[in-house]
């Protein structure tokens, strides 16, 4: 077999390393969970409630109360691959570097899986009857005047939640709705080396602000279409994410003159503590 230029660990690395490095709505969960999932389909996210706090009384009896816990499944069952030929005289005849773009194009393809998923997550989440995360009451028409408003609205919310002024968090903007965000950033990432590593066009109070086109839309009103943004202000501790990359390898087909590679992609998500996480929903 004659594919000793590109060796199944290498591609592999390769791809992994694409994936890590493009800012997404997948990039801003919590992967702490990851290395509990290899090997494995599931993991088990144990808690523990809080104990009662009590006023004690000199001479009085304590109270004595049991433990109890909890525990959500993140379970790695999404799959996704990609498998691909290059025929050998069009590698001849192409600039070099022809089957490093195509793994680079697969790595982009199986990331935005990854967005889109995160994303209905959000969206079943908003349009859940029980409103399990925070959103707002109504569907804002923003404008220049109201747009930071509504950006405190969602951290007084989740501030009240126990939210900490210095955990980590996302503003997730739809383009549209960025063009209205612009002037009201009080950070650039042109002036703060921090803001670009972290993917981010600017800063509004503490949050990091991405612009992002996979983000969930709603239908709001008789509408046959979506016509609502679901436009996230979110912890990165808010939603768990899990990926692996279960195999990739580079073969020879038989009957062609052809190198040729395929992957699977296996990963998993799940909002983890739904109070960290309010939706602004805007019109289009």
């Amino acid at each position: 077999m004659a594919v000793s230029n590109f060796q199944q660990t290498i591609w592999s690395k390769a791809i992994q390393k694409e994936l890590k490095t493009i800012t997404s709505l997948r990039n801003h969960c919590d992967f702490q969970y990851e290395k509990d999932s290899k090997n494995a389909k599931e993991v088990k996210i144990l808690s523990v409630t809080r104990p009662t706090i009590r006023t004690y009384s000199p001479g009085t009896p304590l109270t004595l109360e049991g433990l109890t816990d909890g525990s959500l499944t993140l379970q790695l069952n999404q799959y996704r691959y990609f498998n691909f030929e290059v025929e050998d005289i069009d590698k001849a005849q192409s600039v070099p570097g022809l089957m490093e773009d195509a793994s680079r194009q697969a790595s982009l393809g199986l990331a935005e899986e990854g967005d889109k998923y995160v994303a209905s997550l959000i969206e079943a989440a908003v349009e859940d009857g029980g409103n399990p995360i925070g959103q707002s009451s109504t569907v804002i028409s923003l404008t220049k005047a109201n747009a930071v408003a509504a950006v405190e609205d969602g951290f007084a919310y989740l501030y009240g939640k126990n939210c900490r002024v210095n955990d980590t968090f996302y503003l997730e903007v739809a383009p549209k709705v960025f063009t209205i965000y612009r002037q009201a950033l009080t950070e650039l990432s042109t002036d703060n080396p921090e803001v670009l590593k972290k993917g981010a066009v600017g800063k509004i109070n503490n949050a990091y602000v991405c612009i992002e086109n996979l983000l969930p839309t709603g239908k709001v009103g008789t509408g046959s279409s979506d016509d609502t943004y679901y436009n996230v202000l979110r912890t990165d501790k808010a939603i768990a994410f899990a990926e692996q990359i279960d195999k990739v390898e580079a073969f020879r087909p038989q009957d062609a003159f052809q190198d040729a590679l395929k992957g699977l992609y296996v990963f998993g998500a799940k909002i983890v503590r739904p109070d960290e996480i309010y939706v602004i929903k805007t019109a289009m």
